[in-house]
């Protein structure tokens, strides 16, 4: 699963890069009173970056509870590991009549 998601990550990113080179023309952002003239294969990169960075954050925690959950488990499983350290006792035959 992992490298599945790799390879259509990068895909994704090679798709919005050719998209972004190829409408290269300068755009003017306008904000409130602040304004500036860039080109719009900036606003393209920064607005994905701002995406995947703030897609990343999100799951964040979702990672954080599911690392500490296995970091428990692992104590756990060595603790019961240790427990049964001893063989159990093995049953004597019985006596045929």
């Amino acid at each position: 699963m992992g490298q599945a998601a790799l390879i259509l990550s990068l895909i994704l990113a090679i798709a919005v890069a050719v998209f972004a080179i190829q409408n290269a023309g300068p755009v003017t952002l306008r904000f409130g009173l602040w304004s500036v003239e860039t080109s719009l294969v900036v606003v393209i990169l920064v607005a994905t970056a701002a995406g995947a960075a703030l897609a990343s954050l999100l799951g964040l925690p979702g990672w954080i509870r599911n690392r500490r959950q296995l970091r428990w488990q692992a104590r756990e499983l060595e603790a019961l590991r240790t427990s049964q350290t001893a063989p159990p006792p093995e049953v004597p035959p019985r006596p045929s009549v």
